[in-house]
């Protein structure tokens, strides 16, 4: 699209890390870095980070960060590879799956409330939805902004997409 600024926000090594140490078993051991990654909940710790000012970004930033939304049924229809991790999938200790049984196991109160106090927690509230490869534009069906300049913003960038997802303002998926 024309007009938009991409912008990578993520920690090199972690990436990294996610490209050469972290492999992901039921998807043909291919690893994690190969996919693309959804967080279940808003206010993801890479968020919270880059808000405090502590990835190369200035405190506050987080305003001009869009959450794109999908939901699994439609991620499992346009990726015919993907898996479900049951907490952070570039540590070491998490388990994935590729059957939709493993949603039930997530941890759904940890990954819907605010608290990220200890390890366990986080990396449960860190559960992701991976989706191999490539994940198209056509899936997703809501961009969510902090504000409602942001919105209008995206709005126009959107006018004319055939598949234009709904535009949103959630400034509680954002931290305060």
């Amino acid at each position: 699209m024309a007009g938009v600024i991409h912008e990578k926000i993520g920690y090199a090594h972690i990436k990294e890390r996610r490209m050469t140490q972290y492999r992901v078993p039921c998807c043909g051991n291919r690893f994690v870095g190969e996919f693309v990654p959804f967080y279940y909940c808003p206010r993801s710790p890479m968020l919270f980070t880059i808000n405090k000012g502590n990835a190369a970004k200035p405190a506050g930033c987080q305003t001009d960060i869009i959450h794109l939304v999908s939901n699994v049924g439609r991620a499992i229809e346009v990726g015919p590879t993907w898996a479900i991790s049951d907490g952070n999938a570039g540590a070491g200790y998490t388990s994935f799956d590729n059957t939709l049984v493993a949603l039930a196991s997530l941890e759904w109160d940890i990954i819907h409330s605010n608290n990220w106090a200890g390890e366990v927690r986080r990396n449960k509230k860190s559960a992701e939805f991976l989706v191999a490869d490539f994940f198209p534009w056509q899936g997703i069906d809501t961009v969510a902004c902090h504000n409602s300049q942001i919105a209008d913003r995206v709005s126009k960038l959107l006018t004319g997409q055939v598949q234009a997802p709904n535009v949103v303002v959630r400034t509680d998926w954002y931290y305060q």
